[in-house]
């Protein structure tokens, strides 16, 4: 849906996605953005970021990377980063760091 800018409004859920994200229950933002990629969007992630992967996503070695906005080295997915931080919050918000989804 296309919001003119002179109708925008602060907390319109349209137009701000962390809003929208927030709007919904955990099952729901977990069956639409997946367990994982909701996980990576409640520990700060960026959402445009966390959908957008998807498209280039790719397997290698067992492991799930992304060529979108990869540069030279791929990106790994934020499922793969879930999986190898084990539980461990410190471990995936690093690696989310690095592969670009907290700044």
């Amino acid at each position: 849906m296309h919001i003119p800018a002179r109708e925008d409004t602060a907390d319109d859920l349209r137009t701000d996605p962390k809003a929208y994200f927030g709007s919904l229950t955990t099952v729901e933002q977990e069956r639409l953005f997946t367990k994982s990629g909701a996980e990576a969007i409640r520990a700060g992630a960026d959402i445009a970021q966390v959908v957008n992967v998807r498209s280039g996503m790719y397997e290698a070695a067992g492991r799930q990377f992304t060529t979108v906005n990869a540069g030279r080295r791929p990106r790994l997915m934020p499922e793969q980063i879930l999986r190898e931080a084990a539980g461990n919050r410190e471990e995936a918000l690093r690696l989310l760091r690095l592969h670009r989804y907290l700044r």
